[in-house]
């Protein structure tokens, strides 16, 4: 049996990005901590052949996660 993202890519073409505009999103926790995460487009590919349920372009992509854990100062810990 084939592996179903590897089947939807044969089908694909990549599509050339021109811009990016990735940003952080930033969650402050009840304990003093900051975790930041900023997602990262690594390539975008258009599936041909196929059309969502308006009509539109499906668009399969690679892309990861870049995390950042800011914990408090000891002495901005809460008791």
């Amino acid at each position: 049996m084939g592996d179903l993202a590897t089947d939807a890519m044969q089908d694909a073409n990549e599509i050339e990005m021109l811009e990016a505009k990735e940003t952080w999103s930033v969650y402050r926790l009840a304990d003093g901590t900051t975790l930041r995460i900023k997602p990262v487009m690594i390539a975008v590919f258009r599936a041909d052949g196929q059309q969502g349920p308006g009509g539109e372009p499906v668009y399969n992509m690679k892309s990861t996660v870049i995390t950042d854990v800011r914990a408090p100062s000891s002495s901005n810990k809460p008791n």
